[in-house]
């Protein structure tokens, strides 16, 4: 039995614990109803709010988020849902009244049960009203793999998938052929298309063990080290300005640097972590090790005179805490800075226990004009030097700050965890404490949100769907002992990034077509019986085009560049003149560097990265969204950089093919890894006719098309020739394949 009391009374959970067996995929409906997938989200959505964890908010004394309060209570001798009672439970009737005041949930929430949902809820009480934990909090169980045997398995993944699809009735995807796997898994590894030369080699290599030397040199690569740091990116709310006020820039790119080198050495996840959140409380910390803590100030700042700085440091403190808490426990856990959690079995008290591991940094609530907010370290590269803001310790008292106020100072608090999960022990209560119990084998929480961002990374979704919350809203698991056996056996490998990415991308389930099959009314791919399909992020939609046409640079590390930006876009944020910056066009190789190196201003981020929904990064994101706009296909048809990289892959595919067929094919190859076919090829010169007939009754546009761009024009090549290639390539970049990773 679980039964650690939660600090509002009551007992979280009263059934015994067991292995995560319930599963996102309704069963057959004769079957008995699962608590966590059926009824849960029911009254998460519907009557938590009113009758759940937070206090405050609680009404008539009612708590429906914990058996002995749902089951029952005293205030009126009445019972909410009496087990095989629907007469006697006073919930059944407040679903089906019509009446206002007894009506449930209130008409004044906008928020009715479906008729759906009061059959399930009436039938949930039938069968028992059983109350079960709820799956995130479970221990984390390491299942044994199916005992199956089908040539399509390959690894213990494709065990518990093809049981799934057995169980549905349903066969996996055909296997996607091998070019279309090493597209998809270079993409996935190096956020840039293969080169033709591996192409070549990989499908002329009949071994066995083929896919797995790629995937080992694909780990080893610099690109795997960047594109991996250009995902954590996001997660840690890396910028190069401050955000708040004029968004003035800072220098924390030594950061930046230090995570690429973590992933190109494929550091140990725990470590990574570690160092992280707690670098500088290691004996005898490196000054890398204390550089890794800027972590914790990648978070927006003031340098405004006027502020009051204890409101800036809570501000400060609150947004460590809040990443923490999404990047590492899955926990929305700013809903408790004001109030107890309305969803969560999480007090406020608990909020600001854990606020106070973070609240003994020495940083002040804001910064000296045009300086860094100190403590901070050197980091020079070249004639370019970094002051990365970076943690110190200094002791401070933590109080419970009502209603969230800097200035509303409630009881004294001791840094601690939720009691819904493990306890603390006796651990020391630092940052470096809280890193040992977020890594802690007991702790159900980090390892598996770890495996299922990664998932999400190869797979456009995770084993579950909200990665930046596990609570009681969220959705249970598609395959949840899958997610538990990748989740423990991370674990076991020594939190091994390059052992479990390996184990993803050589699975069979990695391997299928990703061909939709709407037969099987699954469009977001939760059975996994079709290969993974989603669309490019923003920094790998403007590196592989650079890459195609030959100049993308790839110089590492080092101060931001500032690539090709329209006109006007930071002259909002420029006063006073006193803290004006201006948006200076780099020039030779840095303009052409990968997106990761790009300049980040907070207030205004690179019109290429925001068009396709690339975050301000002002807080943790854990998952981007997606949307398809028309400003998006202005930006690839018309932006600089589109047009240039379309001109320069031009002039490279003539002087490697003087055929116009064979440089349809090549430009294909180039940009989508394979040779067009019959149809397309027939369009494509057709394309390449029509634009060159009209360069050759307009030559004044050739000039203008030449002129695009800093990269000079290869003058021994005839003009009208590369500039109607070039319309060839730019619809090529502009093909809905070429912006999806499939």
């Amino acid at each position: 039995m679980c039964e650690r009391p939660d600090k509002a009374g009551g007992q979280v959970v009263e059934t015994p614990l067991a292995p995560l067996e319930t599963e996102s995929v309704s069963p057959d409906p004769a079957a008995p109803l699962s608590y966590n997938r059926d009824v849960r989200p029911i009254l998460s959505d519907k009557c938590f709010a009113c009758h759940g964890p937070d206090r405050g908010a609680r009404e008539a004394d009612l708590r429906l988020d914990v058996a002995e309060d749902g089951r029952g209570y005293d205030g009126a001798h009445a019972y909410a849902a009496v087990p095989g009672d629907v007469e006697a439970s006073e919930l059944v009737e407040h679903i089906h009244s019509d009446k206002p005041k007894s009506m449930m949930p209130p008409p004044k929430v906008k928020n009715p049960l479906s008729e759906d949902e009061k059959a399930i809820l009436v039938r949930w009480i039938e069968e028992g009203a059983k109350y079960e934990p709820h799956w995130a909090f479970l221990p984390i169980e390491k299942s044994e793999p199916p005992a199956l045997d089908d040539p399509w398995i390959r690894n213990d993944i494709d065990r518990f998938v093809h049981a799934k699809l057995s169980e549905q009735g349903i066969k996996p995807s055909p296997e996607a052929s091998k070019v279309a796997w090493l597209r998809r898994v270079t993409q996935d590894l190096t956020g840039l298309p293969p080169a033709l030369d591996a192409i070549d080699v990989f499908a002329a290599d009949q071994s066995p063990e083929a896919y797995e030397k790629v995937v080992d040199e694909l780990l080893e690569s610099d690109d795997y080290a960047e594109h991996m740091a250009s995902i954590w990116l996001d997660n840690a709310r890396y910028a190069d300005s401050n955000g708040f006020q004029f968004d003035n820039r800072r220098k924390m790119w030594p950061w930046r640097d230090w995570v690429i080198h973590a992933y190109r050495s494929n550091m140990p996840f725990d470590q990574f972590v570690t160092e992280q959140l707690a670098g500088d409380l290691l004996p005898n910390p490196t000054e890398d090790q204390r550089i890794a803590t800027g972590f914790n100030r990648n978070h927006p700042t003031t340098i405004e005179g006027g502020v009051i700085e204890e409101e800036y440091r809570v501000t400060n403190v609150n947004d460590r805490t809040t990443t923490m808490g999404t990047l590492f426990m899955g926990l929305t856990l700013e809903c408790t800075r004001c109030h107890d959690h309305k969803y969560d079995p999480i007090t406020i008290d608990e909020y600001y226990e854990l606020y106070a591991f973070f609240n003994t940094g020495a940083d002040p609530g804001k910064g000296e004009k045009h300086k860094s907010i100190k403590p901070f370290i050197e980091r020079s590269v070249g004639d370019q030097k970094g002051e990365v803001m970076i943690m110190e310790e200094k002791p401070r008292k933590t109080f419970i700050l009502e209603g969230g106020q800097f200035d509303q100072i409630g009881a004294e608090v001791r840094p601690d965890v939720p009691d819904v999960l493990p306890a603390f022990g006796d651990r020391p209560r630092n940052r470096l404490g809280l890193s040992q119990w977020l890594l802690a084998e007991e702790n159900p929480l980090m390892a598996r949100v770890t495996v299922n961002r990664l998932w999400q990374q190869f797979f456009g979704i995770g084993l579950f769907k909200s990665p930046d919350n596990l609570g009681l809203q969220s959705e249970v698991p598609s395959h949840p002992r899958l997610l538990d056996y990748l989740a423990a056996d991370f674990r076991e490998q020594g939190w091994d990034l390059h052992a479990f990415i390996k184990q993803v991308v050589l699975s069979s389930t990695y391997r299928q077509d990703s061909t939709h099959r709407p037969e099987l009314q699954d469009p977001d791919n939760r059975l996994l019986a079709r290969g993974p399909s989603f669309r490019l992020p923003a920094e790998m939609i403007r590196d592989q085009a650079l890459y195609a046409s030959g100049l993308l640079s790839r110089k590492q590390g080092g101060p931001s560049v500032f690539p090709y930006q329209p006109n006007g876009v930071w002259e909002d944020l420029n006063a006073p003149k006193s803290h004006a910056e201006f948006y200076i066009e780099s020039k030779g190789e840095d303009l052409y560097r990968k997106s990761l190196y790009t300049y980040w201003r907070r207030a205004a981020i690179h019109p290429a990265m925001q068009i396709f929904d690339a975050p301000s990064r002002d807080v943790c994101s854990v998952k981007r969204e997606t949307t398809n706009t028309p400003l998006q296909a202005l930006a690839t048809l018309h932006d600089r950089t589109y047009v240039e990289a379309s001109r320069k892959l031009a002039e490279r595919v003539i002087k490697q093919q003087p055929e116009r067929s064979a440089q349809i094919a090549l430009l294909m190859r180039h940009v989508l890894s394979r040779e067009p076919d019959d149809e397309e090829a027939a369009l494509l010169l057709g394309l390449h006719a029509e634009r060159l007939a009209t360069y050759r009754k307009e030559p004044q546009a050739i000039s203008k098309l030449m002129a695009v761009g800093e990269s000079k024009p290869d003058v021994s090549l005839d003009a009208d020739q590369v500039a109607a290639l070039a319309d060839v390539a730019l619809a090529i970049f502009n093909l809905s394949e070429t912006l999806t990773r499939k």
